[in-house]
């Protein structure tokens, strides 16, 4: 796909098992901007996540084996039901799992080409689940690169794509309506997958 090669090249997409990338993050409601680690598993819906400020800390991480924890400003709890359904059913449709099941020809996915209903142009990808219910679009300027990325859950407008090592990516996003945004600060590619025990709560 065109998008996948303006964003690196399938060759190196399909061999990424995980990506590391760092976030600042802005949130119009919150007086402090914080650092987002995460460490996503592209192989599985796992998730390991540290948010970081002067006034904030957390850990958030999900996965099949391990559920959905966090631990804010020192509180340890496991996440409800719906948190832990809600984090598995956006992990496939992640941007960096689309990217790679997109090069790697992934026959869970299905990847329709054209318009979205109500958005005449840009050209748009549609990603179908295995259930034929369609999960999200991302609409693609002339140059085959991602500007709009949309799932069931939210809307982000990206900036123009960045070089990372042999990855670009947006530099920046924001929510369509602008109170949250996001500006990428670092990433970095594996073809290892993390360690199970990483997504492990700790003795509580």
């Amino acid at each position: 796909m065109a998008m996948v090669d303006a964003m690196g090249g399938q060759a190196v997409w399909r061999e990424l098992e995980s990506v590391h990338f760092v976030h600042e993050w802005d949130i119009v409601n919150r007086p402090d901007r914080y650092l987002e680690n995460e460490i996503l598993d592209l192989t599985h819906p796992r998730s390991y996540v540290t948010m970081e400020s002067e006034i904030y800390s957390r850990i958030r991480v999900y996965s099949p084996e391990h559920r959905y924890w966090s631990i804010t400003n020192g509180e340890f709890e496991y996440g409800d039901d719906e948190s832990l359904a809600r984090a598995m059913e956006r992990a496939p449709f992640n941007f960096c799992r689309l990217a790679r099941a997109i090069a790697r020809g992934d026959s869970d996915l299905e990847v329709r080409y054209g318009t979205i209903a109500g958005i005449p142009r840009p050209p748009a990808l549609e990603f179908v689940g295995p259930d034929g219910v369609p999960r999200g679009w991302i609409l693609l300027n002339a140059r085959k690169e991602p500007i709009i990325w949309a799932t069931t859950q939210y809307v982000y407008v990206f900036g123009p794509l960045k070089r990372f090592g042999n990855l670009r990516v947006p530099n920046w996003a924001t929510t369509s309506n602008g109170l949250v945004r996001y500006e990428m600060v670092s990433l970095t590619g594996s073809n290892e997958p993390p360690e199970l025990s990483l997504f492990a709560p700790p003795d509580t």
